[in-house]
């Protein structure tokens, strides 16, 4: 549930730089700068939180006072600045530890990074003669801003009506108003439609980036390498307000003990308010901090134990049948697919080319999202079809495969086949874009859709071919626009006809597909080849070979391109990405000063889709969108250490950081530590 902590406008209290604290509206935006700058406003400097371990103190200064009065957050409500606190267990971990041969323990952090999007975010609201509002938002999910603008501004649903634009990058950051209530009542007051459109400096100020975090991680193992117990704990920063997300906390926490087979499991996750920017969703939120954690420690327990970082997550690696590490039921486990195509490919354990080359490996899972979603198929009288779907579609292709889906369901050629870009009044309901969820939820309900209007053409269609009503659905197949007899296919009728033929001018169906559990998960290993200069602990990132768990691709282009792009991402993520703050502001609100992952970092990818675990997606397909994301800087952070012996945990890997770590360990040349033969062994 969605926490209600964020004012229009700041009131009384700033807490964060950056925060709005008025808002006009001009003809044209020079006006409205000049207008601004004869705004004078006064502040008072009061104490500020900026470090989330004081902020969790007892006796700590409060960000909100008056938090238990804001709904949404779990009750009872403590007067604390941790705002959500949530915990997964199984087993019982003392038992676990004592168990144990050897019990290690470390603490990773992680830093605040922007979703990287080209397009800022924008709205315009337009107010009717009658009282109704429209609105054009850049926002991915049209439902959620109708229903969050009608609670603002106390309408009823129906008097809002949201037209979804192309909302281009987006990466999680996209998901939750920003500026649509202050152009309603700007534009109430102007009686005039009012457009915001957010700077690069204000998307950067003021926007929802990726939550930094502190974990720390203990095991428990045998000297043969069995983990007997897991002990997680994280500290997420979400900064002023808890509302710059959908929930009150990240699906991350619950990644804390990765993809393996554990007895004894603990994990805690605590949300903490300070007076930073606010956090919101990710690309995957949460996940990237886990896996970065999780995969980074894999190998330091694997070094200790003298054992190969493959074939350690080999052992403990869940299979098929086994409960997820928080004991829940998970189907079509498919980890050890990926591990063993992904170790094939890159050729784990060849001789090294040179003596600071390192190679590293990491896995990751994320569930398919869940959410409803409605669909309406048609069949026209001339047998094209068109869809009507309120899913967006933010840059990640979801209009062609809802296009493919209905176009295998139905046996349309594509190029029969039109989505409609439809508005909250015309659209069926959608829950919008995100959590992997499009192919899955949307894909489903036009898939179920386009199989009713199916089933009524073949009953059309069986008078005409006199084919007995009860057994057309068993005796008559499709095939590009067509109805035949299986036992005589030469003997057919177009959709056309077949429309014709039930006194319709087109067929229609609709369907609503609805979940909220899923027990289908998605599974990845990422191995990643580096080459780090020593002496400037420059790190060359020279190929990542990523296996993904798949079911089956609907769009096999459109996977690879989201593995290609999560593995850009991932890399920004691990080794040069961070807002750089001080006193908690912002001081690199630049695409010049803030470091993205170009094309010229951009390494070499080999893309591997794994089919054959059945998932929940229409013809058994699971979702691609944010895993992709995950087991990247965990498997760059192994490679240099492969490559130079030090262990960095504390992201962005940056030069500097490897440099002083050489320095400190004595080994300033840089030193491998993995010899290729023991890699060719393990496997």
């Amino acid at each position: 549930m969605r926490v209600r902590d964020v004012p229009l406008l700041a009131r009384r209290e700033v807490r964060f730089a950056g925060e709005k604290v008025a808002a006009v509206a001009a003809v044209d935006e020079e006006t409205a700068l000049e207008a601004l700058d004869l705004i004078e406003v006064e502040y008072q400097e009061l104490p500020a939180l900026i470090d989330v371990k004081e902020a969790m103190k007892d006796g700590a200064l409060l960000v909100h006072e008056n938090l238990h009065t804001y709904s949404g957050l779990p009750k009872p409500v403590k007067k604390t600045n941790v705002f959500f606190h949530e915990t997964f267990s199984k087993g019982d971990v003392a038992l676990g530890f004592a168990q144990a041969d050897l019990v290690l323990e470390h603490a990773f952090t992680t830093q605040i990074v922007h979703q990287g999007y080209l397009e800022p975010h924008a709205a315009v609201v337009d107010i009717g003669p009658d009282g109704s509002v429209t609105v054009w938002s850049s926002d991915k999910v049209p439902f959620r801003v109708r229903s969050l603008m009608a609670e603002i501004i106390g309408m009823p649903i129906t008097r809002v009506r949201v037209i979804p634009s192309f909302v281009g990058g987006d990466f999680g950051g996209k998901g939750m108003i920003f500026d649509e209530p202050l152009c309603y009542y700007l534009a109430r007051k102007a009686g005039r439609p009012v457009k915001m459109v957010m700077s690069r400096q204000e998307e950067f100020l003021a926007a929802s980036p990726r939550h930094p975090s502190i974990i720390r991680l203990k095991a428990g193992v045998t000297k043969a390498g069995a983990i007997t117990a897991w002990e997680a704990s994280a500290l997420f920063d979400s900064g002023a307000y808890a509302a710059y997300k959908p929930q009150v906390g990240l699906g991350g926490t619950k990644k804390l003990a990765g993809t393996y087979r554990i007895p004894h499991v603990h994990i805690e996750g605590r949300y903490v308010y300070t007076h930073n920017l606010p956090c919101g969703h990710c690309r995957a939120p949460g996940d990237p901090q886990a896996s970065f954690a999780v995969e980074s420690f894999m190998d330091m327990i694997a070094a200790k134990l003298k054992i190969d970082p493959f074939r350690f997550r080999w052992m403990n690696a869940l299979e098929d049948g086994d409960l997820s590490p928080t004991g829940e039921p998970w189907r079509g486990i498919n980890i050890k697919e990926t591990m063993s195509a992904a170790v094939e490919k890159s050729g784990w354990g060849k001789a090294k080319p040179n003596q600071h080359y390192g190679i590293g490996i990491a896995c990751a899972e994320r569930p398919t999202g869940t959410g409803e979603s409605s669909a309406v198929v048609i069949v026209n009288g001339d047998g094209s079809a068109n869809i009507i779907s309120g899913a967006s579609d933010p840059g990640t292709g979801a209009r062609t495969i809802l296009c493919q889906i209905v176009s295998e369901a139905l046996k349309v050629p594509m190029e029969r086949i039109t989505i409609n870009l439809v508005d909250t009044d015309s659209a069926p309901y959608d829950q919008g874009a995100g959590g992997g969820r499009t192919t899955f939820v949307a894909g489903q309900s036009a898939y179920r859709a386009a199989m009713e209007v199916r089933k009524e053409l073949v009953a059309s269609a069986a008078k005409l071919l006199k084919c007995a009503p009860e057994e057309a659905q068993e005796l008559i197949d499709v095939r590009d626009g067509f109805l035949f007899l299986k036992s005589e296919p030469a003997k057919r009728v177009s959709y056309a006809q077949a429309v014709k033929g039930a006194g319709k001018s087109q067929i229609m169906a609709e369907e609503t597909f609805s979940c909220n559990q899923m027990e289908d998960t998605c599974f990845a290993t990422h191995i990643a080849e580096v080459e780090v200069d020593p002496e400037r602990g420059y790190v060359e990132v020279k190929r990542i070979t990523a296996a993904h768990d798949i079911g089956f691709a609907i769009n096999p282009a459109a996977a690879e391109g989201q593995i290609e792009g999560g593995i850009v991402q991932g890399i920004g993520f691990g080794l040069l990405e961070e807002m750089q703050r001080v006193d908690g502001k912002v001081t690199n609100p630049t695409l010049t000063d803030y470091k993205l992952c170009t094309p010229r970092e951009a390494p070499e990818i080999i893309t591997l889709l794994i089919e054959g675990a059945p998932g929940a997606g229409p013809f058994q397909a699971k979702s691609i969108g944010e895993l992709p994301a995950c087991p990247i800087a965990p498997a760059v952070a192994n490679a240099i250490f492969d490559a130079v012996g030090v262990r960095i945990t504390d992201l962005p890997i940056s030069g500097e950081k490897i440099v002083n770590a050489l320095k400190e360990s004595g080994l300033s040349g840089g030193k491998a530590v993995a010899a290729g033969k023991e890699r060719a062994d393990a496997v």
